[in-house]
């Protein structure tokens, strides 16, 4: 008898060998497609945090002036609110669900608050960023809006938790006491 009748590995590991590859192309095909097919996924986009502010003319509470919220990121999305009668408003959390996140190009979410009240415009806060995620500042700032009609509107600059070296930058009649915000006049 022959050595080489003797070896039984011989004849299977060819057999392997292919089965093996067609595995492995299978496996990284599959992975290929995912990947080509991400862009249909949708994405939670987070437009605006809750929103509570209170209004004063002269130190006195406006009541009834209409409070608007819109925001912008594939769309225009627009709610309405009413000023209570100490002063207060309110506006809930917003999040979509868009694919725009994983296209090339970049999106910018536009916030937009704005009162109006005797036939005249007045601008609670305008910002716009670049996440679609909650960002701290933001959302303490929008918890605790303190307008008083009779401020002058202004660009506020303020921290950036999430990514210091980009401080938020806002246009507003409103203001707040929790830190110091870098007031831009012109």
């Amino acid at each position: 008898m022959k050595m080489a009748d003797l070896n039984c590995w011989r004849k299977p590991v060819p057999l392997m060998l292919v089965t093996f590859s067609v595995t492995v192309l299978i496996i990284f095909s599959q992975q290929a497609m995912a990947d080509m097919f991400s862009w249909l996924k949708k994405t939670d986009v987070h437009l605006s945090p809750a929103v509570q502010g209170t209004v004063l003319l002269d130190g006195k509470p406006v009541t009834g002036a209409e409070v608007l919220r819109e925001l912008t990121y594939d769309k225009d999305y627009v709610d309405k609110a009413y000023t209570a009668e100490d002063g207060s408003f309110s506006f809930p959390e917003k999040y979509i669900r868009s694919r725009k996140p994983d296209s090339l190009m970049e999106m910018r979410t536009r916030q937009v608050i704005s009162l109006r009240y005797q036939d005249k415009q007045y601008l609670l806060w305008y910002l716009t960023t670049s996440s679609i995620t909650p960002q701290q500042a933001v959302v303490k700032k929008l918890s605790s809006l303190q307008c008083d009609l009779n401020n002058k509107e202004l660009e506020q600059v303020f921290s950036n938790i999430e990514k210091p070296d980009f401080p938020h930058s806002t246009f507003s009649i409103c203001r707040w006491n929790d830190e110091q915000l870098t007031l831009i006049t012109e």
